[in-house]
This record gives C-alpha cells, sequence and structure tokens, in this order.
C-alpha cells in the first residue's frame, strides 16, 4: 500500500471479494524526503479495518535502487528506477512477509494482469486501460512468481476506479497521485548533487563528425534526446545523440539524427519461450509512454537481443527498458546497451 487510490481501491476489492487482506507499506526514503505515503496508507487501513505492516526498507532500496540510479546517470545512461524497484523491491519483500504470515498471494494496485497460458504457465499481460497500463514497468519479474501475484485493477478503468473511491469514502483520504520519482525532491540533477553523487567533470560538447561546439559541465545532466541545457545557439535545435562515457564528450546533433531502427538489450529477462519471439516479429517498447513499433528479435549467444525495428524509432536510449510484445502479452525485455 503506497497511500494512494489504486492500492487502496485494490485493497477494498479483494475485501468485496472475501479474500483475507492485510497491507504492508515501505519507508523506503533518505532522511530528509518526507513520506506524506504513510499517513495516507495508516488512514486506509483504519478506513478498511485492515493490518498494516510498516516495513523500514530504506538501507536496500538505496542499495538496489539509488544506487543503480545514481551509478547510470554517471554512467552516461538513463535509468528507469520504478522497474528494478518493482523487481527487487516491492514484490521480493511483499512475498517474503506474505511467506511469512501463512499468506499465498501478494497483490498491488498496478494496472496490469496475469493470464494462464495454453502451455499451464502464467503470463504477464497488458491492462485493459492502455492508457495507465504499467506493465512495462513490472517485465523485469521472474516468471516463477508471477502465479503468486494478483492486480485487482487491470480489468479496470481509471475513471470507474476513482468513481469507486469516492463512493467507499477512500477518495478524501488517499494522497494526491503524483508522477515524480518517488525519492526525488526536486530534478534528478539537483538529487545527484545533493547526494555528492554526480559525476560533473566537465568536458568537449561534439558534433557527430568530431567538431568540437562547447564544453558541458557533466554528463551526469544530459539524456538521450534532450534539448534543454546544451546551450550552443543555432538556426535549428540541438538535441542530445549520444553520451560518449569513454572520452567524456557529449554528442549532439539536429533532430533528424535522433532516429533509429536498431538497438541492443542485455540482462533480458523472459516471460515466455525466446524461441516464441524468434519466430515471429512482435512490439517493443523503448520506454514507458512510447507506443511501441513492430521489430524482429534476435537472440544472440551472449544473451542480448538484437531489435531491429520495421520503421524507424525516436531518440533510442541507452539505460531504458526495451520490452518485447506479442499483442496482449509481455514476452521479456532488457535494458537498452547499444
Amino acid at each position: 500500500m503506497s497511500g494512494g487510490i489504486d492500492s487502496a481501491v485494490a485493497a477494498h476489492e479483494l475485501l468485496q471479494a472475501g479474500w483475507h487482506t492485510e497491507a504492508y507499506f515501505l519507508n523506503i526514503l533518505p532522511k530528509g524526503v518526507s513520506d506524506k505515503g504513510l499517513v495516507a496508507s495508516k488512514a486506509v487501513a483504519r478506513h478498511l479495518g485492515i493490518r498494516l505492516h510498516c516495513l523500514n526498507e530504506a538501507r536496500i532500496f538505496e542499495k538496489e535502487v539509488i544506487s543503480y540510479f545514481t551509478k547510470s546517470y554517471n554512467m552516461g545512461m538513463t535509468p528507469n528506477p520504478c522497474v528494478v524497484c518493482n523487481n527487487r523491491i516491492k514484490v521480493v519483500i511483499g512475498l517474503s512477509l506474505a511467506a511469512s504470515l501463512g499468506i499465498d498471494y501478494l497483490a498491488t494496485g498496478h494496472y496490469a494482469r496475469t493470464k494462464r497460458l495454453l502451455n499451464g504457465q502464467t503470463g504477464l499481460l497488458k491492462a485493459k486501460d492502455l492508457k495507465k497500463d504499467q506493465s512495462y514497468f513490472l517485465h523485469q519479474i521472474s516468471k516463477e512468481v508471477l502465479p503468486r501475484l494478483i492486480f485487482p485493477l487491470g480489468d479496470r478503468i481509471k475513471r470507474d476506479v476513482m468513481e469507486q473511491a469516492g463512493r467507499t469514502g477512500l477518495s478524501h483520504i488517499v494522497q494526491k497521485e503524483s508522477q515524480e520519482i518517488c525519492f526525488l525532491k526536486g530534478n534528478y540533477r539537483t538529487f545527484l548533487k545533493k547526494m555528492g553523487l554526480s559525476d560533473n567533470m566537465p568536458g568537449d560538447i561534439v558534433s557527430l563528425d568530431g567538431k568540437v561546439l562547447g564544453r558541458h559541465a557533466g554528463l551526469y545532466a544530459f539524456t538521450v534526446g534532450q534539448r534543454q541545457g546544451i546551450g550552443i545557439p543555432d538556426k535549428t535545435p540541438y538535441y542530445v545523440i549520444a553520451l560518449d562515457r569513454k572520452n567524456n564528450r557529449l554528442v549532439v546533433g539536429k533532430g533528424h539524427h535522433l532516429w533509429g531502427k536498431e538497438l541492443l538489450a542485455e540482462h533480458v529477462n523472459w516471460l515466455v519461450n525466446p524461441d516464441t519471439v524468434s519466430e515471429q516479429s512482435c512490439t517493443v517498447k523503448i520506454r514507458h509512454g512510447n507506443a511501441g513499433g513492430r521489430a524482429d528479435l534476435e537472440v544472440l549467444e551472449s544473451g542480448r537481443v538484437r531489435v531491429r525495428f520495421i520503421s524507424e524509432q525516436l531518440a533510442i536510449t541507452p539505460g531504458q527498458f526495451a520490452v518485447f510484445y506479442l499483442d496482449e502479452l509481455v514476452a521479456g525485455g532488457g535494458s537498452i546497451c547499444g
């Protein structure tokens, strides 16, 4: 339970269905970052009449998520901490707590679905409400634990969830939804500086042909596709095309240079047999909110996957995740490394 409307309504749905339901709140934020979610979660638990377990997991969160976040930026990559958190923190800790309580399943307020497939295994699917679908953030979860996960909101539309929260008195006690990363107070550049974790070594800004156009204050402050903050005036704007970590250079170009048709993904987590996607094209999303593009996949001997899109994609960004879909079914995905 986060203290937000989705996890609150999910808990209410389980109670209405007759499930014995207990909730847990993860205290994971660094010192100095207030968490209104705890206050809201306690209020929701009281309202629903369920037990709330408050777990202090800030240390493991810092080790697994914040460390990944800062290292990624300092390596010139753009991380997605929510993907890592769902896999390494929320699901692992939630299932461990459930087991200690003699509870069989873990439910969350994510907009996603699970389904028993023809081969007897459990698959991860997109939510009914495609505008709210969060299957992208869940693709790194091990397929072995999918049978123990429940997503009560998977078949619901967000509008209906909000209306239900109003009818049940939950909308007045949950915290306001936020699209920001939970541990950030301000933007990520401010966070990295405040934590003393930014690698702010200055270097050259260069064009694609290697011409020096200016200087940057640190690669951590840039991501592929970024326009603001480059500081090089021209008739048409420059965009970040790549971060050359080896030479500490920021590579920039024009808008048309951002389009590409191929990527390489590593640390791939498969939720179906990889042979399934090798035999047919699929849809690949290169970031959450991306519509996805049709592509052919080639599984390499190294375990990496080469993705070849049918049409060009905008701003393929190292560090983000490429997630493979067979219609509604999540086949797997991995971190973009090239």
